[in-house]
């Protein structure tokens, strides 16, 4: 989460008129003295510019984790294979075993071919093990065989955090507005959205999302740091400084949020608010504060 951002200049450019312009008129060009900017009177400073729009936002903090294991299926007096299987199952992904885990998820799924609750530990298996696209296909049988809404929610929910980490943001953006559909009151889910849509460029659908994540939960610091991200890149400043403000407000100690905070300050020339967050991070981490007193010269 600390990939800082960057300033990145526009660069110069002569259109072809101008180009064309140019040789035609050169004998007299060359004889042109360039026009320069009269320098400040004497003892002044030249005012400082601000800093350019283009700069980027560090980068968003990441998604809220996949729902786990749905426990309390097998008991210490194990009558039969399936619930002897589901516990093997629980206790090595418990203990990070997750090929195991697929194994003995896969033995439970062929005894019992139309439990929606064991395609659904099976996927999470498989997500942990990292073998994506078999999650999907288990989160997705899950879905078809459930009655049951809430495991239909967290199957379409992980199914969209193991598409939004294999880069199809377009389908995780899918499978997260059909959790949204059976759980509106979670603020994750609008979270995790937000993120997808901003990885897909739908900055507009990413800010609504963040917005109604914070709404959902007063205290979501990653989603007040996301909204505040969001605003920036859109170069809405204000509205960015307020985000950060209450993103540090939530959690003092949150030095890319001072950052960011810092320079949405200097892009609407606060030079004073951005001297306070670098006065900040010489306490939290030193290195961002060096890196926003270079941007603020």
């Amino acid at each position: 989460m600390s990939r800082i951002f960057t300033r990145v200049g526009r660069a110069p450019f002569i259109s072809l008129v101008a180009l064309s312009l140019c040789l035609l008129t050169c004998a007299a060009a060359a004889q042109a003295q360039p026009r320069q900017t009269p320098p400040p009177p004497q003892g002044q400073k030249p005012p400082k510019k601000k800093l350019q729009a283009s700069s980027n936002f560090a980068q968003y903090a990441g998604r809220d984790a996949s729902n786990r294991l749905i426990t309390g299926g097998a008991t210490r007096n194990i009558t039969d294979d399936a619930a002897k299987y589901t516990q093997t199952g629980q206790e090595s992904y418990e203990a990070g075993k997750f090929t195991e885990a697929v194994e003995a998820f896969k033995k439970v799924v062929a005894l019992k071919p139309r439990s929606d609750t064991a395609h659904y530990q099976l996927g999470v298996a498989y997500e942990a093990a990292g073998s994506s696209a078999e999650a999907v296909a288990s989160y997705r049988k899950a879905v078809e065989l459930t009655t049951n809404s809430d495991i239909k929610a967290v199957a379409f929910y992980n199914t969209g955090n193991v598409q939004a980490a294999a880069g199809q943001t377009k389908e995780a953006i899918e499978s997260y507005r059909k959790v949204v559909e059976l759980m509106p009151q979670a603020p994750e889910i609008h979270y995790n959205l937000g993120l997808a849509y901003a990885a897909d460029g739908q900055s507009k659908e990413a800010l609504e999302s963040f917005k109604q994540a914070v709404s959902l939960r007063a205290d979501y610091t990653e989603a007040q740091f996301n909204l505040g991200i969001t605003y920036g890149t859109a170069e809405q400043y204000r509205e960015a400084v307020a985000a950060f403000k209450e993103a540090v407000r939530l959690k003092p100690d949150h030095a890319e949020a001072h950052f960011n905070l810092g320079l949405a300050h200097l892009a609407l020339n606060e030079r004073d608010a951005a001297q306070a967050e670098i006065k900040t991070l010489q306490t939290l981490k030193p290195e961002l504060a060096a890196r926003l007193k270079e941007l603020a010269n």
